[in-house]
């Protein structure tokens, strides 16, 4: 997970807290518009208790289903088709006795997966100043 708020206007960032801290710093008794929360399980605990519903959006980052005889598309081949034809023909290469294409298939391969990590670091640093918070007890 990247992010998790409150919607509206303004949207209220919720602070995560761990699970022994939540119960003893998060007001977690107390009632009122959520700013803290916890993971437990598989569950989201909130704090203060919600005092009406509120809508939680959250950001995040998940696992694509991998390509299979019964999975013929993912978001991989969506977004990023010449990656997989260029890691595909790589490694058919030497099965194939073609060895002087390996090179080629290669850094065409390469320059694919830099192109992939330049955007995925754009997109998560994308102009957002850098912010500190200081917690004093």
């Amino acid at each position: 997970m990247r992010d998790i708020y409150l919607a509206g206007n303004p949207r209220i960032t919720l602070n995560y807290e761990s699970p022994s801290s939540f119960t003893r710093n998060a007001q977690a008794e107390e009632s009122g518009k959520p700013g803290f929360y916890t993971l437990l399980g598989q569950e989201f605990d909130l704090a203060p208790i919600p005092d009406k519903a509120y809508t939680v959006e959250l950001l995040y980052y998940f696992k694509p289903v991998a390509l299979s005889d019964s999975v013929a598309s993912n978001e991989f081949l969506a977004n990023y088709p010449d990656a997989l034809l260029y890691a595909s023909l790589l490694e058919s290469e030497p099965y194939l006795m073609n060895d002087a294409r390996i090179a080629v298939w290669s850094s065409l391969y390469d320059r694919a997966i830099i192109n992939i990590n330049t955007s995925d670091q754009n997109s998560e640093f994308a102009g957002v100043p850098l912010s500190m918070s200081v917690t004093s007890r």
